[in-house]
């Protein structure tokens, strides 16, 4: 089964597993472009196993434009790779989720001003 975005998966440098899509057109020798990176965020469970989250780098709550990537530039002397994973589907739809489109929401009427007292 193809995956629609190839995603890759490496090591920050502070340890955190990112996955991401690869931009070529702006990765160098010495730089790995990489358009909405993810951080994996694995908690166990007090009931025991353990919990997968996916948590973008950036929310896109903060941006003008809800739907716009972003694209951040790694220095692969700072990273570590890894070699080409197929992640399972379940993985892959979570990641696609969070990066999917927002719908826009319609405006809604101002609303009614209550009065609390009465003005004398």
């Amino acid at each position: 089964m193809k995956q629609e975005h190839k995603l890759i998966t490496f090591l920050d440098s502070v340890g955190r597993t990112v996955l991401g899509e690869r931009v070529d057109e702006k990765s160098t020798s010495d730089i790995l472009a990489v358009k909405n990176p993810a951080v994996v965020a694995i908690s166990p469970q007090p009931q025991g196993g353990l919990q997968l989250q996916i948590l973008p780098l950036f929310f896109k709550e903060f941006l003008a434009d809800k739907n716009e990537a972003t694209v951040w530039l790694y220095q692969k002397d700072k990273i570590t790779m890894c070699e080409e994973l197929l992640f399972d589907f379940k993985l892959n739809a979570q990641y696609q989720q969070l990066f999917a489109p927002v719908a826009s929401q319609p405006q809604s009427a101002p609303a009614d001003v209550v009065k609390l007292f009465d003005d004398e």
